[in-house]
C-alpha cells in the first residue's frame, strides 16, 4: 500500500516539471510503484495518469491535489483522523476540519487521550492552512514539564531560547496566583 502523502509527492513532483523515474527516485521509490501511485491517484481524480496529460494540464491536477492533501485523512493520516473522529465524538473524519480544530486548545486534546506527537503532527497540518490550535498556556504539571523539555531540546540545537524561557517564566509567575491542575 502506497500512502497518500507519496501519491501527492509523486504527482507534485511530475506537476512541477519532474519525469516519473525523478519524481520515484526522489521518493526512493521503484519505477514501478511511482507508477501505480500515480494511476491510483488519477484515477481518485477521475482524470488521467500519463505525466504528458498532467504537464500539460497543472492546474487542473493541483486543484484536485490541493483537495486531496486538505482531506484530514490525507493530511493527518487515517488513523488519527479517526482518533480525533473518536476523541472529539464526532461523526466522520470529514469534520476534522481546520476550522474546527483551530477553536480547540492542546490541553483540549491531550485531555482526550492524544499524544504530544499527536499535537505536532495537527499543528503542522493546520499550518498548512494558514490555522493553528487554539492557543493556551501549560495547565497541568506534565503541560509545565513538557514545554521544560521543548525549550531544552531547541537549545540544544543551538536555537536562540531566550525569549521562549522570558515567555515560559512569565506564565508560570501567573500560574503560581492561581492553582495548577495536578496530574491524574
Amino acid at each position: 500500500m502506497i500512502p497518500g502523502f507519496t501519491k501527492a509527492a509523486i504527482l507534485k513532483a511530475v506537476i512541477n516539471g519532474s519525469t516519473l523515474e525523478e519524481a520515484a527516485s526522489q521518493e526512493r521509490i521503484t519505477n514501478a510503484r511511482a507508477r501505480s501511485a500515480l494511476q491510483l491517484l488519477c484515477r481518485r481524480f477521475r482524470l488521467p495518469a500519463e505525466v504528458s496529460d498532467i504537464q500539460a494540464h497543472p492546474e487542473r491536477y493541483a486543484q484536485a491535489l490541493g483537495e486531496f492533501e486538505a482531506s484530514p485523512e490525507i493530511g493527518l493520516g487515517r488513523a488519527l483522523a479517526t482518533k480525533l473522529t473518536e476523541a472529539l465524538k464526532l461523526s466522520s473524519p470529514k469534520q476534522v476540519t481546520p476550522a474546527y480544530l483551530s477553536n480547540i486548545s492542546a490541553t483540549q486534546l491531550l485531555e482526550r487521550g492524544l499524544t504530544i506527537i499527536n499535537l505536532h503532527q495537527i499543528e503542522t497540518w493546520l499550518s498548512s492552512s494558514g490555522k493553528e490550535l487554539k492557543r493556551s498556556p501549560p495547565r497541568t504539571d506534565w503541560e509545565i514539564q513538557e514545554v521544560n523539555k521543548a525549550i531544552s531540546l531547541l537549545h540544544t540545537f543551538f536555537f536562540d531560547v531566550s525569549a521562549a524561557k522570558g515567555q515560559f517564566e512569565k506564565l508560570l509567575s501567573r500560574s503560581e496566583s492561581q492553582p495548577v491542575m495536578a496530574d491524574e
